[in-house]
């Protein structure tokens, strides 16, 4: 009998010390959750722009931490603050680009007039955004496709053959040397200096091509695959000449807007083939060499915050107005549309298509629908390149 119980009573024991053992290494497992999260809402509170992936998991004493990042500081952050809590770390986030993996060809132009970007490597991933011929990105990391990152910092998916890669020196080179422009909505790249002549792309405003010379009414251009052909001279300018002559003041943004009136919303479009609502603005603005975060989110974000004043007198043409839910219930305001502000409470935006429309109940083209859901408006012509995310061209790391 009492080898029975003593038995019943080292078994209850044995139980006991294991559940408590769960139920230590449970609360170990969530202190450390904790810290991650602290520290991804610390360094990266918009994972659109960045990569902070962590898993971990208990071994003894030690806590063993693998993961990717796009983030050194963040890996860092994380190591101290899980030391600091007591915790024995084993491992590290492995930093993306990781040039084990890739070589060390981690950047890349876009080659081809309009580069569809998906939200996850598969053909059945919902579209993300575009980026335009003669961009650079940064090559992150592969899976068949490349996961790649553009100037305004948005990660997305790519097709390897949407982009010729290249060492940081060749970038730089591509970025150094002399560029075509093109300015027109729309147009062609042909094999010879003739528009009768085989075409080899087509092309939109805002694609740059390497210059390589003139052929009567024709510029000579290079696309980053090596690929060459005559771009009319009426579709483009030399870079160094269109910088010089380009304008950031609103009502040339505005003009710039307005001949994108009547294409097509297209979801994730940020080209003069479609757009949608912050594409149309990142479009624009990039017609003019600026650079703006890419969602309407994120835009809402830059500049100055303006609360509009009844009849709009606080505001400015090219102020950027911003749509969606006011907060309310304990839900957060949440911004899901923007376009631009022209004056006399009309603005232009991409909903259907590029449009004009007007606030003021007595126009034919009043716009209730977008009147009720309003929310602010941000200012943003002042702060190009006075603020992070906010730049021309050459001011951005990518174009050096």
């Amino acid at each position: 009998m009492k080898t029975v119980l003593l038995s019943l009573i080292t078994g209850f024991c044995t139980f006991t010390s294991l559940a408590a053992q769960v139920t230590s290494n449970d609360h170990l497992q969530k202190r450390a959750e904790r810290i991650c999260d602290s520290i991804r809402t610390t360094y990266l509170p918009d994972k659109r722009v960045g990569i902070f992936q962590t898993e971990f998991r208990l071994n003894g004493s030690h806590l063993v931490l693998t993961g990717n990042t796009t983030l050194p500081d963040a890996s860092q952050a994380l190591q101290a603050s899980l030391q600091k809590a007591g915790f024995e770390v084993e491992g590290n986030l492995r930093l993306l680009p990781d040039t084990e993996e890739l070589g060390e060809k981690t950047w890349g132009v876009v080659n081809m007039s309009v580069c569809n970007m998906r939200s996850a490597p598969d053909y059945d991933a919902g579209q993300s955004t575009q980026a335009l011929l003669g961009m650079p990105v940064k090559i992150i990391e592969k899976d068949g496709w490349l996961h790649v990152q553009t100037p305004d910092e948005y990660l997305s998916w790519v097709l390897p053959a949407s982009i010729q890669r290249m060492t940081r020196a060749e970038l730089s080179e591509w970025n150094r040397s002399p560029q075509i422009v093109v300015t027109d909505i729309y147009g062609f790249v042909y094999s010879q200096a003739s528009e009768k002549s085989q075409t080899v792309s087509d092309v939109v405003s805002g694609n740059r091509l390497k210059y390589l010379g003139k052929k009567g009414k024709f510029y000579e251009v290079g696309y980053p695959d090596g690929r060459r052909g005559f771009l009319p001279k009426r579709s483009g300018q030399p870079l160094d000449e269109w910088r010089k002559n380009i304008k950031h003041d609103a009502e040339s943004i505005l003009n710039s807007g307005r001949l994108l009136i009547g294409v097509p919303y297209m979801w994730s479009g940020t080209s003069t083939k479609g757009v949608d609502c912050s594409g149309f603005v990142r479009t624009t603005l990039l017609m003019h060499d600026i650079i703006i975060p890419r969602d309407a989110s994120q835009q809402a974000l830059k500049g100055q915050r303006i609360e509009i004043e009844e009849g709009f007198k606080n505001l400015q043409p090219g102020d950027l107005l911003l749509f969606g839910t006011k907060a309310q219930n304990g839900k957060r305001e949440r911004v899901s549309h923007v376009g631009f502000y022209t004056n006399n409470g009309r603005f232009i935006h991409s909903l259907g298509w590029v449009k004009e429309a007007s606030f003021n109940p007595e126009d034919p083209d009043y716009d209730a629908y977008d009147l009720n859901r309003l929310l602010f408006a941000v200012r943003i012509l002042p702060f190009i390149n006075q603020e992070k995310g906010l730049n021309t061209t050459d001011q951005n790391e990518f174009y050096h």
